[in-house]
């Protein structure tokens, strides 16, 4: 069994009234929190940090809170892997032009909460993690709920 240690950001901005929340498409084309490893000897808010500004090409965030701690079990090269990631809820404070690292992801874009609480993937872990995020913000969760009936 191997343990590997993840952080990331849920990245929000204001634009005049309205909220955005940035999302990264990933390897397996899902939309999902810009993340990745945490280094040697990294505390989990600067890799959340590091690795949200080189994924989406924002060089001036701020962690606002830590959102969820997340674990689970996937399966790589025929080991069983216990992964551990951190989220933060992270505001945007600078310019809002995306420069999504594709090297390693496949895009990345604002999205309104209702639009991202619909295009995020992995729901089941996901969904809660925004939902927490609307609640920090005091968006209406429940109108982000009412597009995905």
């Amino acid at each position: 069994m191997k343990m590997e240690f993840s952080a990331g950001g849920v990245v929000y901005a204001r634009f005049d009234d309205i909220f955005k929340f940035v999302l990264i498409r990933d390897h397996n084309d899902q939309w999902t929190f810009p993340k990745g490893h945490i280094e040697k000897n990294e505390k989990p808010e600067m890799a959340a940090l590091r690795e949200t500004e080189e994924e989406i090409g924002l060089n001036n965030i701020k962690i606002v809170q830590m959102l969820d701690k997340l674990d689970y079990w996937f399966r790589f090269n025929d080991e069983s892997i216990h992964k551990y990631v951190y989220f933060y809820l992270m505001e945007n404070l600078g310019d809002s032009k995306l420069t999504p690292q594709l090297e390693e992801i496949h895009g990345a874009e604002w999205f309104t909460p209702e639009k991202a609480m619909e295009a995020v993937g992995y729901k089941a872990q996901n969904q809660p993690i925004l939902a927490k995020a609307f609640q920090i913000l005091n968006i209406p969760c429940d109108q982000a709920q009412e597009d995905l009936k």
